[in-house]
């Protein structure tokens, strides 16, 4: 799909790429996260689920590469097309090597996390299985907040991405915005994932599973605190605080999903993840529709405020 979108000559063949895209990778988180979950221990599993979703960062930070780079290249004229081929390519081999390469691992029933009250479960239908889930998730307090929580933190992820490129042009004009975005995404999120797991593993055996929330409240505090130093201070400064408030704000993604799969039992940890994913991302990516409201009434700088920075401390 991604190959294919390079090659889309209207706006709705485009789209119709991007649909597919959605509806392929929507499969790939639910599904790998409980692959990590059955392969390694509470040990090293949250750090197994950041080192996992290191290519969410890179290719974030590849995507402002190029997309600057190559577009600017306008290579044989095809502008922004190449963009999608050069990294469709690789997608599609990859595509072919994990399908021969990966077996799925005998499923594992995962320590519980305080507050997860049930008994170990065969494999239930789909019926009960989504049933089930649904009822977990809506009467445990723990999975609400989480849930909520979650949601205001995705939602200043996309308010960011949508709006940092055009932040920086509004009031940076001749920053050099692909090469510093690429290199806070790609060192800042993969070093913060990373780290993020390590610390959640070691005070999870230390101090027991639930203390993996203390790094999720944490990492999301300081993280707002550095957003508002990006965007009070202008380039080069304002890239070297972005460099840590990466580093701290996705310490998040690797820990969260390690708390859902010790949360719910190995029946419905795929069907859980699937359904917490769905409800994030719906709410994360239709947060950018309250930026422009929130720009013309105080401006960008004052609504990336309330919806980046302020989103994180809030999540």
């Amino acid at each position: 799909m991604i190959f294919g979108a390079g090659f889309a000559n209207s706006y709705w063949l485009f789209a119709l790429f991007r649909f597919g895209l959605g509806a392929g990778e929507s499969a790939c988180t639910p599904l790998t996260a409980s692959i990590v979950a059955d392969m390694f221990g509470k040990k090293m599993r949250a750090f197994a689920m950041g080192f996992f979703n290191w290519g969410i960062y890179f290719g974030y930070g590849m995507a402002f590469a190029l997309g600057n780079y190559v577009t600017e290249a306008d290579i044989n004229g095809l502008g922004w097309r190449w963009c999608y081929w050069i990294m469709g390519a690789p997608a599609i081999l990859f595509a072919f090597i994990l399908f021969f390469s990966v077996k799925e691992p005998e499923k594992k029933q995962t320590q519980i996390l305080e507050g997860s009250d049930y008994e170990p479960v065969e494999l239930l239908p789909l019926k009960s299985r989504v049933g089930s889930t649904l009822k977990m998730f809506f009467t445990s307090p723990v999975m609400i907040f989480l849930l909520l929580g979650a949601s205001i933190r995705h939602s200043a992820s996309f308010c960011w991405s949508y709006n940092s490129q055009i932040y920086f042009q509004q009031y940076y004009p001749g920053a050099d915005i692909g090469l510093w975005m690429a290199l806070d995404s790609i060192v800042g999120g993969t070093f913060g994932i990373i780290i993020g797991g390590i610390l959640s593993d070691r005070l999870a055996a230390k101090f027991g599973i639930k203390t993996r929330l203390w790094v999720l409240v944490g990492s999301q505090l300081i993280a707002g605190a550095l957003a508002c130093g990006t965007l009070s201070t202008a380039p080069p400064y304002a890239f070297v605080y972005l460099l840590f408030t990466y580093f701290f704000a996705e310490m998040w993604f690797g820990v969260l999903f390690t708390v859902l799969v010790e949360f719910f039992p190995a029946a419905m940890r795929t069907t859980a993840i699937a359904i917490f994913i769905f409800i994030i991302n719906n709410i994360g990516g239709n947060a950018p529709l309250i930026v422009p409201p929130i720009r013309e009434a105080l401006d960008l700088q004052k609504s990336l405020y309330i919806t980046y920075a302020g989103f994180y401390g809030l999540s």
